[in-house]
């Protein structure tokens, strides 16, 4: 048989290079298309009465279909081998023995904050009464302002200043001071004025000097913080004289309602 000329031989094998071009074209553009269409979750499809309509798919093929393994197990029940009963059970006991402790420590975790709420849920009742005001909390608008000089005189040096608002005496403190009678001044001679005689009369000085500074810093403070007093005890004397006009005449009210309406009923109240 004689060989096909060259010429027919180079038009098929043009054509061949030329389909396979084709196909791989067409393969990239399948490939392009996929990857811009948007994902099946993201599809809407349009309800108008008619043209919706329900069918019946199996999961496991459209998973296969679309490329989504059918379970995540799937992988490795192929990767790992079954295994025997027996080593299942033993796991299956080794892993319950090791959740139980955490169990029970949640259980006692939780019965422990239902005993905390239960403690600190107080009663009805409780809750309506006021909580206690600390004295020591309470202010009062006292115009009170104390020279900054007599403040600085009644503080001790290198401390804080003396706030006579808050400042308390202990009980000592506040007791009478008895009268100290000076010493009678004894004559020494100028011979007997030794260096023992002039370092025992320096430190006499000295103790004298730290007492009677001692003294009239408390004195001092005793003073500013009565001028304190007085003007806060003023201010009480008025809020208690208005506090009690606003008593009286709720009491005026009251007793117009009794003689009305006859007495209240403090149950109703409650």
């Amino acid at each position: 048989m004689e060989n096909p000329p060259r010429e027919a031989r180079l038009d098929k094998e043009k054509e061949k290079i030329k389909l396979e071009e084709d196909e791989a074209a067409a393969a990239s553009t399948m490939a392009v298309s996929a990857s811009l269409m948007p994902p099946i979750w993201d599809k809407t499809i349009p309800y108008d009465g008619e043209s919706f309509h329900l069918e019946y798919m199996d999961l496991d093929e459209f998973l296969l279909e679309n490329g989504i393994p059918s379970s995540p197990t799937h992988l490795d029940l192929n990767q790992n081998p079954l295994l025997p009963v027996a080593e299942l059970e033993g796991k299956e006991s080794a892993s319950a023995s090791t959740g139980s402790p955490a169990s029970s420590s949640s259980t006692a975790v939780y019965q422990q904050s239902e005993a905390a709420s239960s403690t600190e849920s107080p009663p009805q009742n409780e809750r309506n009464t006021p909580s206690p005001i600390d004295p020591d909390c309470v202010e009062v608008e006292v115009n009170f302002n104390p020279d900054p000089a007599d403040l600085v005189l009644s503080s001790v040096p290198g401390g804080e200043l003396f706030n006579p608002r808050k400042h308390k005496f202990t009980e000592e403190d506040l007791k009478p001071q008895p009268m100290i009678k000076k010493a009678k001044k004894v004559f020494v001679p100028d011979e007997q004025k030794d260096e023992k005689y002039w370092t025992r009369r320096k430190k006499n000085n000295v103790a004298a000097k730290r007492s009677r500074d001692a003294r009239r810093l408390k004195e001092n403070q005793i003073t500013i913080r009565a001028a304190f007093l007085e003007k806060e005890n003023t201010a009480l004397r008025t809020e208690v004289a208005e506090l009690r006009k606003e008593v009286g005449r709720c009491k005026n009210i009251v007793s117009k309602y009794e003689t009305r309406y006859g007495p209240f009923d403090l149950s109703d109240s409650e």
